[in-house]
C-alpha cells in the first residue's frame, strides 16, 4: 500500500524529489503517493504540480486526517510559514515529519524518505 505524503513546498528540491519518488514508484519496495503540496503563495493555490493540487498552509491539518497522511516532507529553509498551532496538531496525528537538507544530493534526500516511510510502518505497527 503506498505511502501517503505532503511535500510543504513546491521549490526545485521539492519538484525534482517528488518526480524522482513518483518516477520509482514502479521499482520501489514502498511506493509513494503524493497527496498535496503546501505553499504560501496565493497565485500557487490549487495549481498543480505533477498532477497534485497545491494547497494553502492553512488547510494541511485537514489534509493529514481526511487522508490519514504517513509523511510530511519539509526543505530545511523553505521559507513557508505553517502556524506552530497547526504543527501542534498536526504532531498529534500518526504522520511523521522528515526535514531535508538543501545540501544534500537527490539520491540522498530520496534514501532519507524510503527510511522515513520504513520507520513510520515500524511506528503504526508498534501502537
Amino acid at each position: 500500500m503506498p505511502k501517503k505524503v505532503i511535500f510543504i513546498g513546491i521549490d526545485y528540491l521539492c519538484f525534482s524529489l517528488s518526480k524522482s519518488l513518483l518516477d520509482n514508484n514502479k521499482y520501489a519496495e514502498q511506493p509513494i503517493e503524493i497527496i498535496a503540496f503546501i505553499d504560501d503563495e496565493p497565485w500557487n493555490n490549487r495549481t498543480q504540480v505533477h498532477g497534485v493540487t497545491v494547497f494553502s498552509p492553512s488547510e494541511i491539518s485537514a489534509l493529514v486526517l481526511k487522508h490519514k497522511i504517513d509523511l510530511i516532507i519539509q526543505i530545511h529553509g523553505e521559507s513557508i510559514s505553517i502556524a506552530e498551532n497547526i504543527w501542534v496538531g498536526i504532531l498529534k496525528t500518526k504522520a511523521s515529519l522528515v526535514t531535508l537538507e538543501q545540501t544534500q544530493d537527490l539520491a540522498t534526500i530520496q534514501n532519507l524518505v524510503y527510511q522515513a516511510c520504513a520507520n513510520s510502518n515500524n511506528t503504526k505497527s508498534s501502537n
